[in-house]
């Protein structure tokens, strides 16, 4: 079996049980940032009686989340199998009686993450993925965020109204990471969680955002409450369920069609090609809150042949002008929305089964997924693409997590 090499686990593997402080180990090994936004999550439990500190639990959770534990039961027994000197970096406390550092057990990590806030959990996480995001661009200074809105149903979690629980979240087009989550309370949708949603992006004074999402979204409430919010724009593609406004805007967009597209974009992967054509015009005459411009992109497929063998056109309609939209953009940003299925939902089907997980007391469903997202997003950060490759890495070494940690 190899082991990570890197400085900072081995420098874990030399702690000993009675080294230096631990605190100062902590601030060196350059994790102390993720272990202070752990840290103020509130604790539901009474001061009396705390066997550990909800960071430590959180931190352990994470530890082995990015190991791909995908239950209670998995994440507990990655848990027992964490270093001692790894426990003591992330703070556990020390047991006279066994002279070790004691780990949570599966009882301790249930009620944990049934229990606590998860959408404080889920806030502050996001909050601090944003903020690590920010420190990465701030050599480029391009403080515009394009944020991908979306739905997550998790299809083994049940509601006690006999429903499925849905969260609603914002990922990151550039950084794919998710920066907001909130879960759609019992018998509403999603679409009426935007605005709460938007509340809990943590953009500051000063940067844009523009906002990309589905057809289920093209409601005058959403453009009202996106469009008409200060340096906030939006993208949304339109569907024949809103057949005044999908007419409106296809009639105006029919009268750019038939010259040249103002943009194409290519790529050919695994014997085909495809094309996706944009066409872009002003959006006068068309009743919809701050609306500015109406797209149309043309999605053709083609073999190795050249043979066109699939065709798709989507219409879109944005509040941004012409100076901050072009043709270009609405290729590009249409195409990164779908970032949010395949670099999010996807991983977390296939990585931590959310579908088949049947995590539904409390707050277990969005505590675990805020885990999955701020793991994943740990993960995304270090530029790592192949996610599930590296929780089995992590898993046969715990040690190569703390380098995910560092920030």
């Amino acid at each position: 079996m190899s082991f990570c090499q890197c400085a900072c686990c081995s420098s874990i593997r030399n702690v000993g049980l009675a080294g230096s402080d631990s605190a100062e180990e902590i601030k060196d090994t350059g994790i102390s940032e993720l272990l202070r936004m752990l840290a103020s999550v509130p604790d539901f439990r009474k001061e009396k009686g705390r066997e550990y500190q909800l960071s430590f639990i959180l931190a352990v959770c994470l530890v082995t989340t990015l190991a791909g534990a995908k239950n209670y039961r998995e994440i507990a027994t990655a848990a027992a199998h964490i270093p001692q000197g790894m426990l003591r970096l992330m703070g556990a406390e020390w047991n006279y009686f066994t002279r070790r550092y004691e780990h949570p057990r599966k009882t301790t990590i249930w009620l944990s993450i049934t229990s606590v806030n998860a959408a404080e959990l889920d806030a502050i996480a996001g909050a601090w993925l944003l903020s690590q995001a920010r420190k990465r661009r701030e050599d480029d200074g391009t403080f515009t965020w394009e944020i991908a809105i979306d739905g997550k149903v998790m299809r083994g979690a049940w509601t006690d109204e006999n429903g499925q629980v849905t969260l609603f979240s914002a990922m990151l087009h550039r950084e794919e990471v998710t920066i907001a989550q909130v879960r759609v309370p019992d018998g509403t949708n999603e679409t009426t969680q935007v605005e709460a949603l938007a509340a809990k992006c943590a953009i500051r004074e000063g940067e844009t955002v523009l906002a990309t999402l589905d057809a289920a979204h093209s409601s005058r409430e959403t453009g009202e409450l996106i469009g008409g919010k200060k340096n906030w724009d939006y993208l949304i593609t339109l569907k024949t369920d809103k057949p005044a406004l999908y007419r409106k805007a296809a009639e105006k967009i029919a009268a750019v069609l038939e010259k040249p597209p103002n943009d194409i974009m290519t790529e050919s992967r695994r014997g085909r090609t495809k094309v996706w054509s944009c066409w872009i015009t002003a959006a006068e005459g068309i009743d919809y809150p701050h609306i500015n411009q109406v797209a149309c992109i043309l999605r053709e497929v083609f073999n190795a042949n050249n043979e066109k063998i699939s065709k798709e056109v989507a219409i879109q309609i944005t509040s941004a002008g012409p100076g901050k939209m072009t043709a270009a953009d609405v290729n590009r940003h249409t195409r990164n929305h779908w970032g949010i299925e395949n670099k999010s939902h996807y991983i977390r089907d296939t990585v931590y089964r959310e579908d088949d997980n049947q995590a539904y007391s409390g707050n277990g469903p969005q505590g675990l997924a805020a885990l999955h997202n701020l793991a994943i997003g740990l993960f995304r950060l270090k530029g790592i693409r192949s996610i599930k490759e590296t929780t089995e890495l992590i898993h046969l070494d715990l040690m190569r997590a703390v380098q995910y940690l560092i920030t």
